[in-house]
């Protein structure tokens, strides 16, 4: 009898994850004008559900020429490109990657930088206390 209630438990949390759609923010602002708008749409309340095909993925997306921000968007993806910057000339693309409801509230450039650091940070103190243990 347990038994059986756990397998039914366990069915229907496979059906109700199945069906979960998630939600990000979504904006697309390539032109500087709109800039500041996508940029504002920084909290969780702003999400409104993925579409069935790109369900996976949250992102944040940030686009400077020469230092200058140029593009920002925030939006839904099948997969994740990974967390992380990449210049070409005088163009950096930053992006973030997440997978629950709401969470593509970042700056993009500024969360890689303060990951980045927490990562130093953390193998530092890592790295001392297997020195002095």
């Amino acid at each position: 009898m347990a038994r059986d209630l756990c397998f039914l438990l366990f069915l229907l949390a496979c059906v109700v994850a199945g069906v979960h759609c998630l939600s990000c923010n979504q904006c697309v602002a390539p032109i500087p004008d709109n800039l500041s708008e996508c940029q504002a749409m920084n909290t969780s309340s702003t999400a409104t559900n993925c579409s069935a095909n790109l369900n996976n993925f949250c992102f944040t997306a940030r686009v400077e020429t020469a230092g200058v921000l140029t593009g920002f968007s925030r939006g839904c993806m099948a997969v994740s490109a990974g967390n992380g910057c990449v210049s070409v000339a005088v163009v950096t693309t930053c992006r973030t990657f997440c997978t629950t409801d709401g969470c593509n509230t970042d700056n993009a450039a500024h969360t890689i930088r303060a990951c980045a650091t927490l990562l130093l940070v953390s193998a530092t103190v890592a790295a001392l206390a297997a020195v002095y243990s």
